[in-house]
Order: structure tokens, then sequence, then C-alpha cells
């Protein structure tokens, strides 16, 4: 969007912890200059930072002013007879000022306390109004003008044609709250083009519950989780005899076990899986190789982040909408970083989606859910998931461990999906409602 696209005006918005409403309207309305009004609250959380960068960043030629932080004025924002004084003393003198004097003034007032919008909308005579209702796909448009004769002091507000509010990328979503957001990197295993129809039959074949794929997936899960820490398998390439490999299945692999590396194998360009009669080759728990490391990370549950990829697409949500592996915090200090597998902005709701394949053994079913909760609003205000594999939710079953798991869950407002359906029916879309398509639909 280049600058002669932007619309004349003076654009006032009052800055919440949560400003996706507010960055919706700026991209709806695109205007010249976008007023932040400040308080301190906010001021001291960052968020008024964050969404003056997405404003520049998604609308070239916006100016971009913060009101609020001027010394010797600070804006409280929870005192009525406050806010009005700050108003006649910093807002309105700005507004009336040669730059902005002669711009069609508009009013947001989504955000905010009540005691700010009541004083902001009180003490002045604003040519147009704008409001999101929450849930709402439009903005609503109004104007003021004075009440009746036996009323003159009252405002009367007439409604506009409201406008749909343009869609905005998840990406740009968690930049409004979280700093240094940046898409991870993807699984270049995930171009092949039989990676998805293997992660189909993975699936397929976890619902039957097929001994040959079950006792595979043990087997790599005992190396590849379970083992993290054992100095043997600390390596590049790892080669065990078959009763290593598979103590319960005896000393040679079934026709069927073998007929699943068979179909692994092509995604392994270096060579690293490979076996004879009496041994099978591996990427170790430090693999050198690339190839060899994306084979591992696929296997472990990239093949299931694809599949639910794939479900959401093929179900009409558009890519543009879903961001994959989407990374927040200092590169330098792992303790602030956060992933998610999934964050999907769709009819103008979030969601995050995380996505687990198996439960080391030793590993507690709560901690899946603790962290999808510890994201807590790093990505927004969002609505929280978990997607398991139909292996997990088998192993949580028969150690009964899944129904308290699934309270567990409940309780902390994280829904537990473990099909599809549940899947689609998460995100919004039902079979009596098809998706139109179109990112803000």
């Amino acid at each position: 969007m280049d600058k002669t696209s932007l619309q004349p005006m003076a654009y006032v918005c009052v800055v919440s912890e949560y400003n996706l409403p507010e960055l919706e309207a700026c991209l709806t309305r695109r205007p010249t200059v976008a007023v932040l009004v400040v308080s301190r609250f906010i001021a001291g959380k960052g968020a008024h930072r964050r969404l003056q960068h997405s404003l520049e960043e998604q609308l070239p030629g916006v100016r971009v002013e913060l009101l609020g932080e001027q010394a010797g004025y600070p804006l409280g924002g929870e005192d009525v007879l406050e806010t009005s004084q700050w108003m006649n003393a910093v807002l309105l003198p700005r507004l009336q000022q040669a730059d902005l004097a002669d711009l069609p003034h508009c009013l947001n007032f989504t955000g905010g306390t009540k005691a700010m919008i009541a004083a902001l909308l009180a003490g002045y005579r604003w040519p147009l109004l704008d409001y999101r209702a929450l849930g709402s796909s439009e903005l609503q448009v109004l104007t003021s003008s004075p009440g009746t004769e036996a009323s003159a002091a009252a405002i009367r507000f007439q409604e506009q044609p409201r406008l749909p509010l343009q869609g905005v990328a998840p990406r740009v979503i968690a930049g409004l709250y979280a700093d240094n957001v940046r898409p991870g990197s993807l699984n270049p295993i995930l171009d092949e083009a039989q990676s998805l129809p293997l992660a189909r039959a993975i699936w397929q074949a976890q619902q039957e519950s097929l001994p040959e794929l079950r006792s595979l997936f043990q087997a790599l899960e005992k190396l590849w989780a379970t083992g993290r820490d054992n100095p043997d398998w600390s390596c590049g390439r790892i080669s065990l005899a078959w009763q290593d490999f598979l103590p319960d299945r005896g000393n040679q692999p079934t026709a069927g076990l073998l007929a699943w590396l068979e179909h692994f194998q092509p995604l392994d360009h270096s060579g690293t899986l490979r076996w004879d009669a009496q041994q099978i080759h591996l990427p170790g728990n430090q693999p050198r190789g690339r190839t060899g490391k994306h084979l591992r990370a696929w296997l472990c549950g990239d093949w299931l982040e694809q599949l639910a990829f794939a479900w959401l697409v093929e179900a009409g949500i558009p890519g543009a909408a879903i961001a994959r592996n989407l990374l927040s915090g200092q590169n330098s200090d792992s303790r602030t970083q956060r992933e998610a597998d999934l964050l999907i902005h769709y009819r103008h709701r979030t969601n995050l989606i995380e996505v687990k394949a198996g439960l080391p053994p030793g590993h507690a079913p709560n901690e899946l859910e603790i962290q999808v909760s510890s994201l807590g609003s790093r990505f927004g205000r969002t609505r929280k998931a978990l997607l398991v594999s139909p292996q997990l939710q088998r192993q949580l079953q028969d150690t009964r461990r899944w129904d308290s798991f699934a309270r567990r869950c409940q309780a902390n407002e994280v829904a537990l999906l473990a099909s599809r359906e549940e899947l689609l029916d998460f995100v919004g879309i039902h079979p009596e409602q098809p998706s139109t398509g179109l990112p803000g639909a």
C-alpha cells in the first residue's frame, strides 16, 4: 500500500492492552495521521509502541503521534474529570493546530477505560465516530449532531454505512503483543510431494491402531525422546541391531514394518535411513546432516503439523491466514522465546493451536496443557487448543489418563482436539457454514 492510498484524516484511537480492533480499524480507514491516546498504564506495558510499529509497517507513509506521555501532563485514564482536563490541555489543542485542523477528525472509541471514553465523547463534537463491537466483522460508523431543543446539550448519533474490516495477517497480530516476532524455519520435508500423503497414511494407520506402525514409532520415541541423554546415541548416525531396536518384536522386523520404512526412506536424501538383515541405521540425537535432522523432526511430529495445516487449507482457510512455527522473544535468551505451532486469524477470531504427536515416557500429560496455557497472551487474545494424534490419545486412554487430562484442559480453557472435525469446528468451519475463502471473512 503506497502513500497515495492513504485518506486525509486525523484518526484518534484509544490504545488498550489488546489493540487488534484499533489496528483493523486503521487499516480499514487508512488515515494520513493516526493519533494514539496513551494512558500511563498502557505506556508502562509498551502496547502503544508495538501498535505504532505495526501501523507504520502496514500503512507506509502514515504519521503516528503518541499523546499521553507529554511531560507535565500524563494521562491517568481512570478519572473522568482528569481525562477531560487532559483532553482540553493536550488533545484538543493538538487537533486545532494547522496541520490537523483542516483534516476530518474521527474518534475510534473501541478501546480504553469507561472514564476515558466518557470524557472523549462529551468533550468534543466529533464529525465521525467509529466503534467495533466484540466479535463484529464491521466497523460501526456514526455522525453526531446537537440534540433537540428540549435537550440541546445532548448529542444525537446517526448511523452511517458500516465498513467491512480489513483482514490482518497472524504475524502482524502477534507483533501487537510480543517483541521480535518472526517466522520459524519450516522443515523442507514439507515440500516433498510424498510427505503429505504419508502424513495422511500415518493418521489413518494410528486411527486403526496398526501394530507395525505403532511398534516403529515406539522404537523411534525410545531412541529420540527417552534416550535423548544417552551418550551412545548423541551422535550424527547410529546403527542398532534389530533385536535392540525392536526388543518386543523378535530378532527380525515384520514385512509391514519394513514397508513403513520404505515409505519414509525417500524423505531422506542423505542415505542416513537404511537397513539390512542384521541392523538398522538411523539419525542420532545430534544429526550432522540437515536431511537426517529434518527426517527426525518430521517423524517426531512435523507430520502432524503438516496434516493439520492441510486440513485447514482444504476446508477453505487461506494459507495467508495461518502462521506456522511463529516465534517471539530474543534469540540470545532462550528463556524469553515462545513458539506457536499454528496461529490462525479467521473470521476475526484468533486461534492458537499446539500440535502433539506423542508423550515420551516419564512425562505427565499435564505438561502438554501447561505448555499451551503458559503462552498466555504472548500472541494476542487467542482461543487455545491442543491437537493430539490418535496414538497419543490411545496411549492416554490405555493408561486411564485421558479423561482427567481432558478435564484439566477444559478447566484451563484449552480445547482438546483429537480429529479433523474437531479441529475445523474449533476454528469456526461447519458444514452448514462453508468458508468464503477470504482472509477477513
